[in-house]
């Protein structure tokens, strides 16, 4: 399989045209890191096809032409969700309001997340779903800061938990979804994206990158062909080639095997006695 492989899938994004059109051209599927309960809406609005790091993790799969509507969000008992005259959207208990339910764009009133929040205002927990209407996660706050984020598979069963400190993702869980017994725990997100990401990619596949960025570690222990086509120039404000290149084509990381670049690029970094090994003029 092909892929481009990036952060988020941001269709407003520097890249994301140039990484469209080249999905479309070798039939490929964007690959995307980051957790969005909105990916599967973005795949279908932008008609590619596309695999979720984390998604892969907790085993999620989307069912097309499903959503939840707005009143049908799982409320406290004897709490119901009523529609205000601004149009926005409460779940009242007792009189008092609990929370509010926030809801996809363009949509026929699709729920995107429950918003919980304490007597005092400060935020409690966020219910988030994903775009077919399935829970996705459950964000818990303390003190109005994010302590930790739980992402669930189809079933609502937990399967990976982020822990916050200080507003920092400072320690990651993959568990069990039945037994909840943890199977492998992570320090940082790197580490975590770039375990997972070894294991979804086979020796056959071929990857696309074109940021310098977290795309680039999290390639690391991967056994895929790995290829960069820079969104940004190759060569920085002094006209030197930035050092992450610097390094791919020296063959200081070696985990990507090939550079593409524009016949102009190509004739600089041979001007600069760079090694043209790994390039191909695209």
């Amino acid at each position: 399989m092909n892929y481009e492989l990036t952060n988020i899938l941001n269709p407003d994004s520097q890249a994301w045209a140039e990484q469209k059109a080249r999905i479309e051209a070798g039939k490929k599927k964007v690959l995307s890191l980051t957790s969005s309960p909105r990916f599967f809406g973005l795949l279908q609005s932008e008609k590619v096809a596309g695999v979720n790091l984390l998604d892969s993790v907790t085993g999620r799969k989307y069912q097309k032409n499903k959503t939840r509507f707005f009143n049908d969000v799982p409320v406290p008992y004897g709490a119901q969700v009523a529609m205000n005259a601004d149009g926005s959207i409460s779940v009242i208990y007792d009189g008092d309001e609990l929370g509010k339910v926030h809801l996809y764009g363009n949509t026929r009133r699709a729920v995107q997340d429950v918003r919980y929040t304490n007597p005092d205002g400060t935020m409690d927990n966020i219910i988030e779903f994903a775009f077919d209407g399935n829970e996705f996660s459950n964000i818990f706050y303390y003190n109005d800061e994010i302590q930790e984020i739980v992402f669930l598979n189809n079933s609502g069963q937990a399967v990976v938990r982020y822990y916050y400190y200080g507003g920092a993702i400072n320690y990651i869980t993959v568990e069990d979804p039945k037994t909840h017994k943890m199977i492998k725990d992570y320090t940082t997100l790197t580490e975590f994206y770039a375990d997972q990401l070894a294991k979804l990619l086979k020796p056959k596949d071929k990857v696309t990158i074109s940021y310098l960025g977290i795309e680039l570690d999290v390639l690391a222990q991967t056994k895929s062909h790995n290829i960069i086509n820079l969104a940004e120039d190759p060569f920085d404000e002094n006209d030197n080639v930035r050092g992450n290149l610097l390094s791919i084509l020296n063959d200081d990381i070696s985990y990507i095997q090939e550079v593409q670049v524009s016949q102009e690029n190509a004739d600089k970094l041979k001007q600069k006695q760079i090694s043209l090994a790994k390039v191909t003029v695209v």
